[in-house]
């Protein structure tokens, strides 16, 4: 047997682990930079008020994540106005809640007609320019006098859509662009 052939084929084997787990670290720790850098909006407290046949919706928004959302806008399926903002920030000194006023008067077509699946949704962006989605399912209570219509919004399911990049792009992203506002 040549001992060289397998003191090559040992070599080769101990730098191909060694260069799985290296390279391994780097991807979960690329990783993890990026999803701490993300940001996460939320819907956190919702009042209601309730006047003649207005309904006022109060939705307290704020950043649960670490990065900073860029051009936020809330809008409502049945609901013609939004609230929009262009910076929301993570706890820290620069941290604020924002909280919105939906105007739901008795013509409201959330308010008059049936709707197919309503959402109460939240759209922004992530320093790179990552577009996020998140949205609160609406029920619509039937009532027995006008408008026919109540509604409710689930706070506790939200639905998410995320932006996935890959490997590259994240590392991209955090090699190109200034971590901190």
């Amino acid at each position: 047997m040549d001992w060289s052939l397998l003191i090559g084929l040992i070599s080769l084997v101990a730098a191909s682990v060694t260069a799985y787990f290296y390279l391994h670290s780097l991807v979960v720790q690329t990783r993890k930079e990026f999803r701490d850098n993300q940001p996460n909006l939320r819907i956190t407290n919702l009042s209601a008020m309730n006047s003649v046949n207005v309904l006022t919706l109060y939705p307290e928004i704020e950043n649960i994540g670490k990065g900073v959302a860029h051009d936020c806008v809330m809008t409502m399926d049945g609901w013609k106005g939004q609230f929009a903002a262009k910076k929301v920030y993570p706890p820290g000194p620069r941290f604020q809640r924002f909280q919105a006023s939906i105007i739901l008067g008795p013509d409201a077509p959330i308010r008059a007609t049936a709707r197919q699946e309503p959402n109460l949704r939240l759209r922004y962006r992530d320093r790179w320019g990552e577009e996020y989605e998140c949205w609160y399912p609406i029920i619509q209570v039937r009532g027995e006098t006008a408008p026919p219509y109540n509604v409710q919004i689930d706070l506790d399911h939200p639905g998410m859509a995320e932006p996935t990049p890959s490997f590259w792009e994240m590392r991209k992203f955090l090699r190109n662009t200034p971590l901190h506002d």
